[in-house]
């Protein structure tokens, strides 16, 4: 058997997360589909994030092991021409036969991105979360550097978070603000909680509204306490960028 990496881009919009689920069109569903029609056998694949609905990615990693000796070029090629046009097969590569796309993986880096205007962005709708706000930039990369480090992240943990604990470890985390009015969030860690960074993103967000105060954000890292984080930033503004190995 041949074990294959593939680096893979999509749009999420109109998917269910990445996770098969019953009578739900899903990232992993679609791309196990195509496989199989490729090489004509059922192949399980293993993806590196179990991105949720709405979630996009520029380069999920997955993995699957095949008998089919189709070249690495002719798996991505036809992958390509099965699969709908908004989910793509950017590499190909063949790996040891103990890689794992999940268990591997060393890191990953999401991208947040806001549109911080007094109206909304049409031909981003699916891409950004419109916050018509003034946001105090400064006051969230503060707020930022508070979430750095090895932690216990209850607090920005969703309900039914299948972890097995809440202790992860944030690398970085940058805050951006462009001239065309997008604020970028950019984490990177070793792991993360189910919605995490989305629940960090909307507490800096409450943050630079000046709802909370830089002592509230720290006070809601050290509660280890979900029900005292502000909300939850909506999933479209969410981009698996990288992972790293």
């Amino acid at each position: 058997m041949r074990n294959i990496k593939i680096v893979l881009e999509y749009d999420g919009s109109r998917y269910a997360g990445w996770q098969v689920q019953p009578s739900r069109p899903t990232i992993q569903g679609t791309l196990a589909r195509a496989l199989g029609e490729l090489t004509g056998a059922d192949t399980k694949v293993t993806g590196a994030s179990r991105t949720d609905a709405g979630v996009h990615a520029v380069a999920q990693v997955a993995s699957f092991t095949t008998a089919a000796s189709i070249p690495l070029r002719g798996i991505m090629r036809g992958l390509n021409s099965i699969l709908p046009g908004d989910i793509a097969v950017r590499e190909v590569q063949e790996v040891p036969p103990g890689f794992d796309a999940r268990r591997d993986a060393k890191s990953k880096t999401y991208l947040y991105r806001v549109f911080n205007r007094d109206h909304p962005t049409p031909l981003n709708r699916f891409y950004s979360w419109s916050v018509f706000y003034p946001l105090d930039i400064s006051l969230m990369q503060q707020g930022a550097l508070l979430m750095v480090g090895k932690k216990d992240f209850s607090s920005f943990r969703a309900a039914g978070c299948g972890a097995r604990h809440p202790v992860r470890e944030i690398l970085s985390f940058d805050v951006e603000g462009r001239d065309d009015g997008f604020v970028e969030f950019t984490v990177r860690g070793t792991a993360f909680l189910r919605h995490m960074v989305r629940i960090m993103v909307g507490t800096l967000v409450t943050l630079g509204r000046g709802k909370i105060s830089l002592e509230d954000v720290k006070n809601l890292v050290e509660a280890r306490d979900r029900t005292r984080a502000p909300l939850t930033a909506p999933p479209q503004g969410l981009f698996l960028m990288e992972v790293e190995y």
